[in-house]
């Protein structure tokens, strides 16, 4: 006799940042599975969608992966990256990933790994834990290969600003709900300024899974609260270089603030 059927529908809450657009995203994935693997995938952490290593959700073994470089004088690049000169005590810059963001020969983007600690290749983002995260798009070149996104950004980096966080923040009642949580449980994301830089900018918060487990006549919803805590950002648009900086990490705002700011 085969096991019953069991439709599982996985929400992942990950309120996070897509390209160089905010988006308010829900994944949604449904499985159907038997009732033997229920409990497998209720300690799976939705989060973690790519099992295997690459150099964007592991640390890897510098002699099995080989190492990112640790420099942008490493990295041929087609745009200007200003690095920070204010980082959080014993913080250095440890991985210099391109290829995973952009192709060669036009890197479009960068992503750039400053921890306490050797690195072989960064971490995955959204829950970068001790690690801070600084991604640069060249939104320039974006533009020209066609993302509106970023062509929005250029002509009106205020209006872009305004729209987007308030299309994000619109979603939070919703989430809230959905994880059973007081709509407080998850922060605002706000307008800022960065050295007249327009941008954004939201704190750390915790992650949570969600399933709807569907069996015939009931159904039952599980809120799973992750350990990990899920990044915030700031983020802001520099006009001159046209480029567009994200900085994500599990400290406050504040604290992202003070390294934007030094990115002069």
């Amino acid at each position: 006799m085969s096991a019953p059927m069991i439709k599982i529908y996985g929400y992942h809450i990950h309120m996070s940042r897509g390209d160089c657009i905010m988006r308010s995203m829900v994944f949604v994935i449904p499985v159907i599975v038997s009732a033997l693997l229920v409990m497998v995938l209720a300690i799976i952490d939705g989060s973690n969608s790519v099992l295997l290593p690459t150099s964007t959700n592991v640390s890897a073994d510098a002699n099995l992966y080989g190492c990112d470089p640790k420099s942008l004088d490493d990295v041929k690049l087609n745009f200007p990256v200003r690095e920070p000169t204010y980082l959080p005590e014993g913080y250095r810059l440890e991985v210099v990933d391109a290829l995973s963001y952009s192709l060669p020969p036009v890197y479009n983007r960068v992503a750039l790994y400053y921890a306490k600690y050797e690195m072989c290749h960064g971490v995955q983002l959204g829950y970068p834990k001790d690690v801070i995260v600084i991604l640069v798009t060249d939104l320039e070149q974006a533009a020209k290969n066609g993302d509106k996104y970023a062509q929005m950004v250029i002509n009106d980096p205020v209006e872009y600003f305004k729209k987007d966080i308030e299309s994000y923040n619109s979603v939070i009642p919703d989430a809230a709900k959905l994880i059973d949580k007081p709509e407080s449980t998850i922060p605002l994301v706000r307008m800022i300024e960065v050295n007249g830089h327009v941008g954004s900018a939201r704190e750390p918060m915790k992650g949570y899974n969600v399933f709807i487990i569907n069996d015939g006549d009931k159904s039952e919803k599980v809120v799973e609260e992750l350990s990990e805590v899920r990044a915030g950002f700031v983020t802001f648009y520099h006009e001159k270089d046209r480029t567009f900086y994200t900085i994500e990490s599990t400290f406050p705002v504040e604290e992202m603030l003070k390294i934007a700011e030094s990115i002069r």
